[in-house]
């Protein structure tokens, strides 16, 4: 599964759902231009690994009807960040965005991902904290935010089965069978 994919596509239908139809995605270093305003341009994502949740711990997933187990290494847990730019044919116009938009993260504090639960969804540079070149007569503002640990599998899973019957032996020949249904 490409979960920074489907993360970064969740996203951006919410942010055109609540923010702006227009809204779009431009890569980190890419040169744009605006030419129909108001616009919103979210550059990124830009990874960074959250090293101090990172673990040696295995994921053991057990199906016990079946009787058997999926086991996996934890995911890598990474931080996206997105660089977003409001622009606007005027200063009124913009102050309005810049509200929209900071509401839209009270409203949102959180990117729900159905099955895969929900990550955390933060303002990191409020839109007006950043600096940028506007060579333009147009009125820019940007901020940046961070969606939180992104999960990302190495994509190797074992697969095994459970253990049915065990067989105790102690000392002085005691022997004691155990068998184990799947509803045990």
């Amino acid at each position: 599964m490409e979960t920074i994919r489907l993360v970064v596509e969740t996203f951006i239908r919410l942010v055109r759902a609540e923010i702006d139809p227009g809204a779009v995605l431009a890569a980190s270093d890419d040169i744009f231009e605006v030419t129909d305003v108001p616009s919103l341009v979210l550059q990124g994502p830009m990874l960074t690994e959250n090293m101090a949740r990172r673990t040696q711990s295995r994921l053991i997933d057990k199906d016990v009807p079946s009787l058997t187990y999926e086991e996996r290494k934890h995911p890598r847990l990474y931080h996206l960040d997105f660089d977003v730019v409001a622009t606007t044919a005027s200063t009124p116009e913009l102050v309005d965005l810049q509200e929209k938009i900071a509401r839209f993260y009270q409203v949102h504090p959180v990117l729900e991902m159905g099955e895969q639960g929900v990550l955390n969804l933060t303002e990191s540079v409020p839109l007006g904290g950043l600096r940028r070149v506007n060579l333009s007569d147009l009125r820019q503002s940007s901020g940046r935010l961070r969606i939180e640990d992104c999960p990302i599998y190495d994509g190797l899973v074992d697969i095994g089965k459970l253990i049915k019957d065990r067989v105790f032996e102690f000392v002085d020949g005691v022997e004691e069978t155990r068998v184990f249904t799947p509803e045990d």
